[in-house]
């Protein structure tokens, strides 16, 4: 139990988690594993319960999820005993929208780990980070058809600022609705999105960046997104050029490197939580801005990312 608690509340193996290099991985597991290739620039790792995937990127290789297979274990976890076991030691999991085809799910937001569990007997299949999943109206079905979403989004996209704010003063003010509605919008605005390269000319690309920009506003004001989550999607979908995102990752982390808390630094304990999410942060946006630094121009902006990088491996 105590194995499978761990890695609920750190989201890691013995230290090895999703941002692990296969190098990294091994010098922490060991070489005791089977590999495959699942598909093109596409890596597996087994060692018995635990799977680590990876997509190459360029001459390397990016951590795409750790996997705890808790179906393999003899006699069954059942999520009731694991439930009372996090819940004992002050890390309580949260249940959200069953995946409609058997299964329950859980989370643990702040370490982003997903349980998925048989709805029939209760007993634990398997354990992920990060979750794919997530609590709140990111784990829910939408009310709201794709298609409305759509036609919503090609409306807001044609508005100027103005015209944009009026018509959020007519949307749903209640904290839960309003949550589930602008998560709802910008799913749709993400779907529609012109590829990045598409929206480097002419009018359509600044209407579109500031039309998700606005609705990652709104996201962050309705508690739907924090100020990691949401940077970390102006990251991913390319709108900020680089030097401005990169600045906006670094802005966003909420603890000095000289203070941020590291596993030698800090136990997990319920009493270090915020240390802790705050390192988890940290990590996440340092990360975001490492993918970028390629084409980031500003020296100061690339050796202070550089310098969060080198901590990589030592944050929660």
């Amino acid at each position: 139990m105590a194995f499978f608690t761990d890695f609920v509340v750190t989201g890691a193996v013995r230290g090895a988690d999703a941002t692990s290099t296969p190098a990294e991985v091994t010098g922490l597991l060991g070489d005791a594993f089977a590999e495959s290739r699942t598909g093109p620039g596409q890596l597996l790792r087994c060692y018995d319960l635990v799977e680590v995937a990876w997509e190459q990127e360029g001459d390397g290789w990016r951590g795409l999820y750790i996997t705890v297979q808790a179906h393999r274990v003899k006699p069954p976890l059942s999520v009731d005993d694991l439930s009372t076991a996090l819940e004992r030691i002050g890390f309580p999991l949260v249940e959200v929208a069953p995946d409609g085809v058997g299964c329950r799910r859980f989370v643990r937001a702040d370490s982003r780990v997903g349980v998925l569990v048989d709805e029939e007997n209760g007993q634990v299949l398997a354990m992920t980070a990060p979750a794919w999943f997530a609590p709140g109206p990111r784990g829910e079905p939408s009310p709201w058809s794709r298609e409305s979403g759509r036609d919503r989004i090609r409306h807001l996209v044609g508005l100027g600022a103005p015209e944009r704010e009026a018509w959020a003063r007519r949307q749903p003010d209640e904290a839960d609705e309003a949550a589930r509605w602008w998560w709802f919008l910008w799913v749709a605005c993400r779907q529609l999105l012109p590829d990045e390269g598409q929206r480097r000319f002419g009018h359509e690309r600044s209407a579109w960046e500031e039309l998700a920009l606005w609705l990652l506003g709104a996201c962050e004001a309705a508690g739907v997104l924090d100020r990691t989550d949401a940077v970390c999607e102006i990251v991913r979908y390319g709108l900020l050029e680089p030097d401005t995102a990169v600045r906006a990752s670094l802005d966003a982390i909420p603890v000095p490197r000289a203070d941020v808390a590291t596993r030698e630094s800090t136990p997990y304990a319920r009493e270090n939580l915020v240390a802790v999410n705050a390192s988890r942060a940290a990590k996440r946006l340092s990360l975001a801005a490492g993918e970028l630094l390629p084409r980031v121009r500003d020296p100061a902006l690339r050796a202070e990312v550089a310098a969060w990088l080198e901590l990589r491996t030592r944050l929660m």
